[in-house]
């Protein structure tokens, strides 16, 4: 395994990749909704706990107290002792949508404020626990909140820039419409990251119905295959087929 790669805390999977992330990288895991990317995300920054690499996890769609309890529930890990030892870090950033019709100024407006406090966030949370992992779990949610195709890129691409301006090696989630065959929901933060991973779903497998793939790693020589995987109690697993 590569020296200089960061785990990803996915059981057999860090061979498919070169030893895992590559260091101050921005991935995406993406799929349709519940293929298991907030468990994804919760094993990478767990992982990074275990091993005193402090991790941030920002959800802009669920309370934080939602994202632990369904993180204790799946795999009884004491969340709490880690925040206590500033191992881990939790914060809810969900955007304000407006209850009544805003002039295209108050948008502006607002999605400057809410770009603005993503930013000092980030910011604050990594300062806090001096975060070498982070997770923002999801992007959709970002893409949603910015209609205008060019705003939302240049916000994701802000976002971006900002991860790797701190040094830290980050996870976004992004959830595929069931109608869609892309990779996001806007098809835009594809483009704008290092690495994507796909998760699906499959219901009627007969054997294996969780699949991953690597459709994107830059600087590393990765796995193409569509790898099974299982979620146990001890975390994610990739299945070796044989």
């Amino acid at each position: 395994m590569a020296t200089d790669r960061i785990p990803t805390g996915v059981t057999g999977l860090d061979s498919k990749m070169q030893g895992g992330f590559f260091p101050g990288s921005v991935n995406l895991i993406t799929g349709r909704t519940g293929t298991g990317k907030s468990t994804f995300c919760s094993s990478f920054l767990y992982a990074g706990a275990l091993k005193k690499e402090p991790g941030l996890y920002i959800t802009t769609e669920e309370r934080e107290q939602d994202i632990k309890g369904d993180i204790q529930a799946m795999f009884g890990w004491d969340l709490e002792k880690l925040e206590k030892q500033k191992l881990l870090k939790f914060i809810s950033l969900k955007p304000v949508f407006p209850g009544k019709k805003l002039s295209l100024d108050d948008i502006n407006r607002l999605i400057k404020l809410y770009v603005f406090d993503v930013s000092e966030q980030l910011d604050q949370g990594i300062k806090a626990v001096k975060a070498r992992r982070v997770v923002i779990d999801s992007v959709s949610i970002i893409e949603m909140f910015i209609k205008d195709e060019y705003l939302s890129r240049t916000v994701l691409m802000h976002i971006v820039e900002k991860l790797k301006s701190l040094g830290v090696t980050s996870l976004f989630t992004g959830t595929v419409p069931e109608t869609s065959e892309g990779l996001s929901g806007g098809g835009i933060i594809e483009y704008l990251v290092d690495g994507v991973i796909k998760l699906d779903f499959v219901p009627v497998a007969e054997e294996f119905k969780r699949t991953l793939t690597i459709r994107k790693m830059r600087r590393t020589d990765h796995s193409v295959m569509i790898h099974p995987f299982d979620i146990a109690k001890t975390g994610l697993k990739v299945i070796e087929i044989k």
